[in-house]
């Protein structure tokens, strides 16, 4: 892994903590999908190993409310870890992201980020 590589998934990381400490975030496949049925996600980030069914759910829910969707770089375990909990986190919904920096970093992040999807059908 590079160092540039390294940096953004610390910025990541940092970004994802400090939204996770403001309790601005729903965590699990089903809560992210109610979020997002509600219109009150910002954000959606799933983890590399999300089951396929669970990641075509959550891009067509994205691209219907114009919803950011991001892959995280790592597993489901290491995602749980990030978010500071003792468990695997398949996906999470970011409900609020002021005070931070999480849209900005996973913009210039080079991992996939899924726009508002009003050009991806």
């Amino acid at each position: 892994m590079t160092k540039a590589k390294r940096v953004e998934y610390t910025d990541v990381n940092r970004e994802l903590q400090k939204v996770i400490s403001d309790g601005k975030v729903v965590l699990g496949a089903r809560e992210t999908k109610k979020a997002l049925r509600r219109a009150d996600a910002k954000l959606v980030i799933h983890a590399s190993n999300c089951p396929q069914s669970l990641r075509y759910e959550f891009k067509e829910l994205c691209e219907e409310v114009g919803v950011p969707l991001y892959e995280y770089h790592a597993n489901s375990r290491e995602l749980g870890l990030a978010c500071g909990k003792p468990y695997s986190v398949a996906s999470l919904c970011v409900v609020d992201t002021e005070g931070t920096d999480i849209l900005k970093v996973l913009a210039s992040s080079s991992s996939k980020v899924s726009g508002s999807g009003s050009d991806e059908r």
